[in-house]
C-alpha cells in the first residue's frame, strides 16, 4: 500500500514531465532527420532600462528572420512511404556510371529566350532528365536568387509542394510558409556539425522530391552534398550489404533522458517505470505523427532514459517509378558510432540536448558492429560529391534514389528547401 500510494503522489509529476517531453520532443526534433545534437544557449537578462535611453534593435540575420511557425496547414502532408523491398537480388545489381550531379549553366538559355520560357518550354525533358540522373544542378539562373522567384521555379515545372516529413514535430523551422519553403539546416548552433547523408524519410513518410535553393552562401564550408544511392548497392561490400538487408534496420530517433532519478527510487522503481512509460507513450503518440515503440535502457554513461524506435525498415528500397534498388537508409546521419567518430564526443549537457541523440541498430536490435558502421561510412564518404552552391543555385533531387547532407561552415548561411509529392 505505500508503493501504491507514493506512486499515486507522483501522477501530477508524471503527467507534467510527459508534457515536458513533447515540448522538448518539438523544439528538438530536427535530430529526428540528421542526428546531430544542438548545444544549450544561454540567455543572459538584460540590465534595466533607463528613461532617457533608447536602444537600437539588433540587426537579425537571414536565419533569425525565418518563422518558427512550422505548420503549413494549406500545403497537403507529406506522401506515405513508398516500400517495395522484398525480393531484391543484390547479387544482380547493375553497375551505375552516372556522375551527380547533372549540371544545367544559365548559358544554356538561348537568346532572346527568358529563364521562364525556357523552363516550361523544357518542363518534361528536364523532369525525365531528374530520373535518369538523380539531381540537376541549375547553376547562375537568376530567376531563383529571391523566395518569390524560386517559388515561380518550381510551379513551372509542375511539382506539387507538400509537408515536412517531421512537420508534426515542427523540425525545420519556415522560410517563406506561402511558398511552402523550410530552412536546410542552418542554425549556428549546428555550423560545427556534420550533416550525415540521409533520405528526407520516416519509416511511415516521404517525400518524392526536393528542391534546395541557396539564397545566402556560409563564409566558408556549408556545402551542399549529393550521395547516389544506387552506386552505394556496389561501393558497399557485398557480404556487409547483404547482412544488412537480410536483418533489416531499426532506428533509435530520439532519446527522453528524465528518467535517471528512478535509479535510486529502491523498490519504486520498477512500479513507476511503467506509469511514465506509458504517459510517454500517450504523449508522443499525441504529437508525433511517427510510428513509435518507446523502450527502456539503461547504463552508466548515459543512466536511464526511453528510447523511441522505428519500426523495422529494409536499408534498399526499390524507386517508386522506375523499380531500381538503391540504398535507402540514414545510418550515417543516426549512427552514434559515427556522428561521434566524425565531430568527437559530445559534452554532458542538459537532458533537453540529450533528447536529440539517435543511433541504429539491426532490425532485431543487435547493436550494428563496428565493422560494418564503418564499411558504410567507407563507402558514403568515397562517393560523397560537394557541390559549391550560390546565391541563385537550385538542386532538384530525387529522393528515393539520392541522399544529402551538409558540410561544416562558418559565417551567416540560408539555404532553404521544399518537398514535393
Amino acid at each position: 500500500s505505500a508503493i501504491a500510494m507514493a506512486a499515486s503522489s507522483t501522477m501530477k509529476y508524471t503527467v507534467r514531465t510527459a508534457v515536458a517531453m513533447v515540448a522538448c520532443l518539438a523544439a528538438s526534433a530536427e535530430a529526428l532527420r540528421v542526428g546531430h545534437i544542438s548545444q544549450p544557449v544561454t540567455r543572459m537578462a538584460g540590465s534595466r532600462a533607463t528613461p532617457l535611453m533608447v536602444a537600437s534593435p539588433p540587426v537579425k540575420t537571414e536565419f533569425e528572420k525565418a518563422s518558427f511557425d512550422t505548420s503549413i496547414e494549406e500545403i497537403p502532408k507529406c506522401p506515405l512511404t513508398r516500400w517495395d523491398a522484398s525480393g531484391i537480388d543484390l547479387s544482380s545489381v547493375e553497375p551505375v556510371s552516372r556522375t551527380l550531379p547533372h549540371e544545367l549553366s544559365r548559358e544554356a538559355v538561348p537568346d532572346g529566350m527568358s529563364e521562364e520560357e525556357y523552363i516550361v518550354a523544357n518542363k518534361e525533358a528536364l523532369l525525365e532528365q531528374l530520373t535518369e540522373s538523380g539531381a540537376i544542378w541549375f547553376r547562375g539562373f537568376e530567376l531563383m536568387r529571391s523566395q518569390d522567384g524560386f517559388q515561380r521555379f518550381y510551379q513551372l515545372l509542375g511539382l506539387d509542394p507538400c509537408q515536412d516529413p517531421l512537420a508534426s514535430v515542427g523540425a525545420r523551422a519556415v522560410v517563406n510558409k506561402k511558398g511552402a519553403m523550410y530552412e536546410a539546416v542552418n542554425k549556428p548552433s549546428r555550423a560545427r556539425f556534420f550533416v550525415g547523408m540521409h533520405n528526407e524519410s520516416t519509416n511511415k513518410r516521404t517525400n518524392r522530391l526536393g528542391a534546395f535553393v541557396c539564397f545566402k552562401a556560409a563564409e566558408t564550408g556549408g556545402e551542399f552534398l549529393l550521395l547516389d544511392g544506387q552506386k552505394m548497392l556496389k561501393e558497399i561490400k557485398q557480404e556487409t550489404l547483404q547482412r544488412l538487408y537480410d536483418k533489416g534496420v531499426r532506428f533509435s530517433n530520439a532519446e527522453l533522458p528524465f528518467f535517471d532519478f528512478l535509479r535510486s527510487a529502491g523498490p519504486l522503481k520498477e512500479v513507476l517505470q511503467p506509469v511514465f512509460k506509458g504517459v510517454a507513450e500517450v504523449a508522443v503518440g499525441a504529437k508525433i505523427d511517427m510510428e513509435l515503440e518507446l523502450r527502456w535502457d539503461e547504463n552508466e554513461s548515459d543512466g536511464l532514459r526511453l528510447l523511441a524506435f522505428s519500426p523495422p525498415q529494409s536499408p534498399i528500397n526499390r524507386h517508386p517509378l522506375t523499380g531500381k534498388p538503391a540504398w535507402f537508409c540514414n545510418v550515417h546521419s543516426h549512427s552514434r558510432y559515427l556522428r561521434d567518430e566524425r565531430d568527437g564526443e559530445l559534452p554532458e549537457t542538459s537532458g533537453a540536448s540529450k533528447l536529440n541523440r539517435t543511433n541504429m541498430f539491426y532490425g532485431n536490435l543487435d547493436e550494428i558492429s563496428e565493422e560494418d558502421l564503418r564499411e558504410i561510412d567507407r563507402a558514403t564518404m568515397k562517393n560523397l560529391v560537394y557541390v559549391p552552391m550560390k546565391e541563385g543555385d537550385v538542386v532538384l533531387v530525387d529522393n528515393y534514389q539520392v541522399m544529402h547532407g551538409r558540410a561544416k561552415f562558418t559565417g551567416e548561411r540560408l539555404h532553404a528547401v521544399t518537398w514535393f509529392q
